[in-house]
């Protein structure tokens, strides 16, 4: 029974090993996929009417923050910024959250286009209503300059009007989106640091893994 048990368990062992081996390209094809319609989507647009001129990485601690720079495809000029950013300092419920956040410029100002959940692991029906579009957290922050808001739930003094019971996982999502503005800020060279990156040829992704806050 003991020898019909272990040889029941190193073959599942083996199968599931081989299953995840098979798929682990397919998953990461998706979710590269799936990052890139929400580089476009939060920005008002498509693949068919705009394409990613450069993505730039960098890094703040272990954390990588990854800014698109998307442009149109009639005549190549910037519609924004789509910055995929994760809660630095703040946890949600049961996780990290990661956001994929897009900034569109107004003269020298910058706004706050749109907003999508990449990942999040919160209670659904709480904390997991940060996917639903047009909630409150969304609603309190869109077409408005990142600039003039404190990133902090509202009850805090902040700007984010919290998701009804789920102050925790409301923190998180307001710190993913400071974390987006500290991305497109360095990346479009308007952070305050003495951080120098080399940067190659468009599509290239620029590593840079110095302290950015």
């Amino acid at each position: 029974m003991v020898l019909v048990l272990m040889l029941i368990s190193t073959i599942t062992a083996l199968l599931v090993a081989l299953v995840n081996d098979l798929t682990k390209d397919a998953i990461a094809e998706s979710n590269t996929q799936a990052k890139n319609v929400a580089k476009f989507a939060v920005l008002g647009t498509t693949d068919s009417e705009a394409r990613i001129a450069r993505d730039t990485t960098c890094t703040i601690g272990d954390f990588a923050i990854t800014v698109s720079t998307v442009v149109r495809n009639d005549d190549q000029t910037v519609i924004g910024y789509a910055v995929e950013a994760p809660s630095i300092t703040k946890s949600g419920y049961a996780d990290r959250i990661t956001l994929m956040v897009g900034f569109k410029e107004e003269g020298e100002d910058a706004i706050i286009n749109a907003v999508e959940v990449l990942s999040q692991k919160e209670t659904p029906g709480l904390g997991a209503n940060m996917t639903k579009a047009g909630n409150s957290l969304e609603r309190s922050i869109v077409a408005k300059n990142p600039a003039e808001l404190t990133f902090a739930v509202s009850k805090e003094g902040g700007s984010f009007d919290a998701l009804t019971g789920s102050t925790i996982s409301s923190r998180a999502y307001a710190n993913a989106v400071e974390t987006a503005y500290a991305g497109y800020l360095w990346a479009t060279g308007r952070l305050n640091t003495d951080i120098k990156a080399a940067e190659t040829t468009t599509g290239s992704t620029v590593q840079n893994d110095s302290n950015l806050m």
